[in-house]
């Protein structure tokens, strides 16, 4: 199950980043707004994770993700892109 969750993103995000060849957006083109989430929470394998992530036409993405860590810890990762500043994380943890 884990597995075709991960294709699916995996396709998702290489459709919504498709462009002609050549690579280079035109001048006028616009960011296409999106949104995803998904996640795993098996309580018998002690897995549980996930992320969700915004992108809007503006081109600003804002996401996190998490993952309940071996020592029982959650660490999450919130992050942005906007323009230029590339990825920005905040990562927490927590019981």
């Amino acid at each position: 199950m884990m597995k075709i969750a991960l294709v699916l993103v995996v396709a998702a995000v290489a459709l919504s980043d498709a462009r002609p060849q050549g690579g280079a957006p035109a001048a006028d083109e616009k960011p296409m707004p999106y949104e995803f989430e998904w996640k795993v929470d098996d309580a018998e394998s002690k897995n549980n994770y996930g992320q969700n992530e915004v992108g809007n036409e503006a081109g600003r993405v804002e996401g996190k993700y998490y993952v309940l860590l071996a020592d029982g810890r959650t660490m999450t990762v919130e992050y942005y892109v906007d323009g230029d500043s590339g990825f920005v994380p905040k990562i927490s943890f927590s019981r």
